[in-house]
């Protein structure tokens, strides 16, 4: 099994977040980065746990929440190592495998 990486985002995606960064006011950014999505409980019910192994911007893991549906919901994202600038962003997509 192999999964995406997530490439080093350099100067890209500067203008990725406007606004509050919900979904209608983001436009899509070429700044992505692949998750993991992990079904979790606490003490208000189900909910999903999206798991970033490599951040583009720092490298290192990043956990966002993914709603309480049934199925995780993916979309932008603030990133929570706060690189270079306060309005930093990507777009969460699920890890895809590849054909070997």
């Amino acid at each position: 099994m192999s999964a995406r990486r997530n490439p080093p985002a350099g100067n890209q995606g500067a203008e990725d977040q406007r606004a509050s960064g919900s979904t209608t006011t983001v436009p899509r950014a070429s700044v992505i980065a692949y998750c993991r999505a992990y079904a979790a409980r606490g003490c208000f019910g189900r909910y999903w746990v999206l798991v970033i192994d490599t951040c583009p911007y720092c490298r290192r893991t990043h956990r966002h929440g993914g709603g309480d549906q049934l199925r995780p919901t993916y979309g932008h994202r603030s990133a929570h190592c706060g690189s270079t600038g306060p309005h930093r962003g990507y777009w969460l997509e699920p890890v895809t495998e590849e054909a070997a």
